[in-house]
């Protein structure tokens, strides 16, 4: 079964680089940026698919719905996981309006977030 890519953005490199490390360990390829903009360049240059999008609500350049959206016109059907130190209704309230969006609250540790972005990737 070939290894599945992950989007990772967030313009902390700390939780960045430790996210990146915890799902790489799990078997997935992760793709990193750190802002909106970088994300966007980033998916656009990889040749492969991009099985999920695990952003922070808050990014430089756009919001991570922002990003969501302009990655969806690119590659349709991309799961996305929103990540945020703010409750999941005040960090996505003008961000997201779909009631069933996933999201994880920071600070979570390696188990929590494996366990989020396999539910997001089952659908």
């Amino acid at each position: 079964m070939p290894r599945q890519t992950i989007l990772l953005v967030d313009d902390d490199a700390v939780v960045r680089k430790l996210s990146a490390a915890a799902l790489g360990a799990a078997g997935f390829d992760v793709l990193e940026a750190g802002s909106g903009p970088q994300a966007l360049q980033v998916a656009r240059a990889h040749p492969g698919a991009i099985g999920l999008l695990l952003t922070d609500v808050a990014l430089p350049g756009m919001s991570g719905g922002e990003l969501a959206e302009a990655l969806s016109r690119d590659r349709p059907g991309v799961p996305t996981v929103f990540m945020s130190g703010y409750s999941a209704g005040a960090a996505l309230h003008d961000t997201v309006r779909d009631e069933g969006v996933a999201f994880i609250a920071k600070p979570f540790n390696p188990e929590a977030l494996l366990r989020k972005v396999r539910a997001a990737l089952r659908g």
